[in-house]
């Protein structure tokens, strides 16, 4: 009798081993990298989705490389964090970026299988168009605003000074006399 116990116990070990193992593990993984939107322009956040190969590990360590030298990791632990994975990203500077996620060993999570990647283009942002400058009411605009945007506002007979400063573009900085208002260029100090 003892030996049947003992080959059961040895048969339910050797099964409860094989099911945690990272062998097991590994028999299941990470399938596939997407992003979107693609192109997308620099400082725009993008939404990056690692889907699982197969049935889904509920278990296992991953790491997401961004391609710009930042990255994150991961524990697939079925309540918190399981596949698929989303995870957004906004890329500072123009270029092709290669994202990749792979199985790593995270404390007690052992490797997800597989790896999978995808590259994602980031063009510059659109420039954006400068608002017209415009003066406040009783106000009329002296010549033309210069090329980088500066521009001047003299107040007509009778007209008091608005209380607020105009809200001018950088790097102009509002200003504001008796009977002047305007955006000028900020002044550089040398070093």
């Amino acid at each position: 009798m003892k030996t049947k116990f003992t080959l059961l116990t040895l048969s339910v070990s050797l099964a409860l081993g094989l099911a945690y193992s990272p062998a097991f593990a590994e028999s299941r993984g990470i399938g596939s990298v997407t992003v979107t939107p693609n192109p997308a322009q620099a400082g725009q956040a993008v939404t990056i989705t690692i889907a699982a190969e197969g049935e889904a590990p509920s278990l296992c360590g991953l790491s997401v490389e961004f391609g710009d030298g930042t990255g994150d990791k991961i524990k697939i632990n079925g309540s918190d964090a399981k596949f698929p994975v989303t995870l957004t990203k906004a890329y500072a500077h123009p270029g092709t970026y290669v994202v990749k996620a792979e199985g790593k060993k995270i404390t007690t999570h052992f490797r997800c299988a597989g790896e999978a990647t995808a590259t994602v283009v980031v063009q510059a942002a659109a420039a954006t168009t400068a608002a017209a400058p415009s003066c406040p009411s009783g106000y009329k605009m002296t010549g033309k605003p210069s090329r980088t945007g500066a521009y001047r506002c003299k107040a007509g007979k009778g007209v008091v000074a608005p209380e607020a400063n105009l809200v001018c573009p950088p790097p102009l900085a509002a200003y504001k006399t008796k009977t002047t208002v305007g955006c000028q260029d900020v002044k550089q100090t040398k070093k």
